[in-house]
């Protein structure tokens, strides 16, 4: 279709951002390093070096991702694909279900999971999604 970005085939790879600012209301500001975001992403970090996605996820720190109100935040993204966002997350319970939402995503062309494709801890927690952005933008 013109002016939209499709793919015939899974997602090769994809960025996940994590926001390490990301603390509830009242949480410490400091240390950054105890910050529940922070602490998200590394958990990430640490499961990705044994996990079966490292060499397709390219897994990135966010200073900021807005999300305050529904901490912690990820967004999920690949060229070409949809875009999600999503709050809710927790480093002790919910970062091996992230992982398993990153395979579905990398599964699914042009990153489209429904609801029910998620695992659980994904599904109520999504906060929104956009969509690949036109192939051919022109200047006007």
């Amino acid at each position: 279709m013109p002016g939209n970005a499709t793919k015939d085939s899974a997602t090769s790879s994809c960025n996940l951002h994590v926001c390490t600012s990301c603390r509830p209301s009242g949480f410490p500001r400091d240390p950054k390093e105890k910050r529940p975001g922070f602490l998200l992403y590394q958990e990430l970090q640490q499961l990705l070096k044994e996990d079966h996605l490292q060499d397709k996820v390219n897994l990135h720190p966010a200073e900021c991702l807005s999300l305050c109100k529904r901490p912690c935040g990820i967004a999920l993204s690949s060229p070409g694909a949809w875009t999600y966002l999503f709050g809710d997350q927790d480093a002790d319970l919910t970062a091996r279900e992230i992982l398993d939402c990153v395979s579905v995503y990398l599964e699914a062309p042009t990153g489209q999971m429904a609801r029910d494709m998620r695992p659980e801890a994904l599904r109520a927690s999504i906060l929104g999604r956009v969509p690949p952005a036109p192939a051919n933008v022109q200047d006007t």
